[in-house]
């Protein structure tokens, strides 16, 4: 009998820290956010006037390039921007989107800010559905239109600054904005290369190798495709990351969640044992025994 090996589950638990009932984490709730589409105004009342006014205030745009904006054609541009409320980055570069258009006197019914969720069910989702098939996988996402078509996206932070971005996308510049693997992982979806089971992903990897920054990055677009209901797509760029990045634990913790969303019990196992034996980070070994439980047990075969 063949049996695979992996760390019991009961000695791991054992090493873990006690959290006693009751105690602060237990009690942590999240703080209150917004969800839909809003008004900028609603950002200026408590609680989320706590981060808005102070980097409202403090950003100051370029001279120089504020007067480059005022003279661009800004004919027939509309802008939507989908963040989070709950985001540290939408936090920077939202209060700096709208003062910065309040200074240009953009008409404001030309401006969408759209407040999405981060939920598992609901990631970088809002309750209208104003971001479906936008393919927003970080926020803050601004989406710079115009006449109804899409010219260039502003994803996260700026390459340069807020409003030398916004200068190159209305010149006609061209402009690649972070995170350059975003538009190939829309054409791999477009073009059906997440979906077919007979895709390599070693394939996939190498054609985006030299533009991904980090192993969160494509991590971050798979969870969006698994929250939407578009599993076999995320779970192949799951698949790209361990490709990309073999040695992280987290590519293959999350690879295992996706095994186990498509319910091939088996691989998500197999995934999550490399996970844990993989992991340097103590407080991840709880979620690492609680996936492989999760999956059943353990395998037996035949020699």
């Amino acid at each position: 009998m063949y049996v695979r090996k992996f760390f019991p589950a009961l000695v791991l638990m054992a090493l873990l820290p006690v959290v006693p009932a009751g105690s602060a984490q237990d009690e942590k709730k999240e703080p209150p956010k917004l969800l839909g589409q809003i008004e900028s105004t609603e950002l200026g009342e408590e609680p989320y006037s706590e981060w808005y006014r102070d980097a409202y205030v403090e950003y100051e745009a370029n001279p120089a390039v504020l007067a480059d904006l005022r003279a661009a054609d800004w004919d027939g541009v509309t802008i939507t921007a989908f963040f989070g409320t709950w985001c540290g980055d939408s936090q920077r570069e939202i209060p700096r989107l709208v003062k910065l258009l309040n200074v240009l006197e953009f008409p404001e019914d030309r401006l969408s800010l759209v407040a999405v969720d981060h939920v598992d069910e609901a990631t970088k989702q809002s309750p209208g559905g104003e971001e479906k098939g936008m393919e927003v996988y970080k926020v803050p996402t601004i989406v710079v239109s115009r006449n109804d078509g899409e010219v260039a996206r502003y994803v996260e932070h700026a390459v340069l600054s807020m409003e030398r971005d916004l200068l190159a996308i209305l010149s006609g510049e061209p402009y690649q904005p972070s995170y350059f693997t975003y538009p190939t992982v829309q054409r791999w979806f477009h073009e059906g290369l997440l979906s077919d089971a007979n895709i390599n992903p070693r394939g996939l990897a190498i054609e985006v190798r030299h533009e991904v920054q980090s192993e969160r990055e494509l991590l971050a677009a798979g969870s969006v495709l698994i929250s939407r209901g578009d599993t076999q797509e995320g779970v192949m760029l799951y698949r790209v990351n361990t490709a990309l990045f073999p040695q992280s634990a987290m590519s293959f913790f999350r690879l295992a969640e996706g095994y186990r969303e498509l319910g091939e019990m088996e691989k998500a196992r197999e995934m999550a044992e490399m996970a844990l034996r993989l992991n340097s980070e103590p407080g991840r070994v709880s979620d690492l025994v609680k996936l492989i439980d999760s999956t059943g047990p353990v395998p037996s075969r035949d020699d």
